[in-house]
């Protein structure tokens, strides 16, 4: 009888338990999955981690409200062999005279060797400056993702939504408001 009750005891307080937390037994747990913890989006590429990709942007009062704008972020490439970056996005041509397509932005990195870190738009380096286009094909806006793509050496690239941003969240502000200057030179 005294078996008979232990088992019974045995039997219902492993049930009780495995039944209480057998939802983390079986499910991911969120806090183990690897996520941007930043304002900005992050990519894998062929070895190469680009890391808080945002695209800032700036309205530029006496200039007829035309919109400023680049791309910032860091790689860091952990392979062993030097790589080159490309990253292309669709920039806003209506200001051109003879533009019968959307255009698009090309830019080509420095030559990164194995292990280190590649800066755009960080630590003194220039950002890549462009009006990069939102998904209604006009000027990106705060709130909106823009689509970039990134390659690594001549492989494929794979596409990146980045989150476009101004200068209301105050560890941005210093950036946005050299935006102007990074417009006048090109970012490259």
């Amino acid at each position: 009888m005294v078996v008979r009750k232990f088992v019974t005891a045995l039997a219902i307080s492993t049930a009780v338990i495995l039944g209480t937390s057998g939802c983390s037994l079986s499910n991911n747990i969120a806090s183990m999955q690897p996520y941007a913890p930043s304002d900005g989006t992050q990519i894998t590429v062929d070895g190469v981690k680009g890391l808080n990709m945002i695209y800032l942007t700036k309205r530029v009062s006496g200039l007829d409200a035309v919109e400023v704008g680049a791309l910032i972020g860091s790689f860091v490439n952990n392979t062993d062999q030097p790589v080159q970056l490309r990253i292309q996005y669709d920039v806003d041509a209506s200001e051109a005279t003879d533009v019968i397509s959307i255009q698009k932005k090309d830019w080509v990195s420095e030559v990164i060797a194995p292990g280190e870190k590649y800066d755009i738009g960080y630590n003194e380096s220039p950002a890549i400056s462009g009006i990069a286009l939102g998904s209604n094909r006009s000027p990106a806006k705060p709130g909106e993702l823009i689509s970039i793509f990134i390659a690594v050496n001549d492989g494929p690239g794979s596409e990146l939504k980045v989150p476009a941003l101004d200068g209301s969240l105050e560890q941005y502000k210093p950036l946005v408001d050299n935006l102007e200057a990074l417009d006048e030179h090109s970012g490259e």
